[in-house]
């Protein structure tokens, strides 16, 4: 496929007023991303799947491009970009209100507690905990929103104290 398609992908990528490094470039990543692909396109679809692969590179291409024209030092812009990932402050005080909700939850009476732990860790309907736990969807909402108001509160006088503590 790659010396079939290469030099006419080449010419393709090249015709978008693209450097020939750069159209180079553009097509050994389309051979790299097809050759990725946990399916190889059939035979007959291989050439418009390069082309189409080429031609949304190429867009990507002059995406990063416009953006990067708004940034003084091309090379630092990436440098500037908000790290998503939590700092060790932000994981503490996340391991921290784990461990609180955690005691709240311990807190709850058990019939309280099942229904929260099936509705919130596992996802399940009120009518699925009915179900499982041979009660009425309303008694499991009712529950539900019970256990929530003790948590709530739990919470909120843990707070307290250890806002009157500091």
């Amino acid at each position: 496929m790659f010396r079939t398609y290469r030099r006419r992908l080449l010419q393709f990528v090249q015709r978008r007023k693209l450097s020939w490094h750069l159209a180079d470039d553009i097509v050994q990543d389309t051979f790299l991303r097809v050759v990725a692909t946990p399916s190889l396109p059939e035979q007959r679809f291989a050439q418009s799947y390069l082309y189409r692969t080429a031609n949304n590179l190429v867009i990507d291409h002059f995406r990063r491009e416009r953006i990067l024209s708004f940034v003084s030092d091309p090379d630092m812009a990436f440098e500037l970009i908000a790290d998503d990932a939590p700092n060790p402050e932000q994981i503490a005080w996340s391991r921290q209100e784990l461990r609180r909700l955690q005691t709240a939850l311990d807190a709850l009476p058990r019939h309280l507690r099942d229904v929260f732990i099936l509705a919130r860790v596992g996802g399940e309907t009120y009518v699925d905990i009915g179900k499982k736990l041979g009660i009425p969807s309303q008694t499991a909402f009712s529950r539900m929103v019970k256990a929530l108001t003790i948590v709530k509160e739990a919470m909120e006088q843990d707070e307290k104290n250890r806002s009157a503590i500091r």
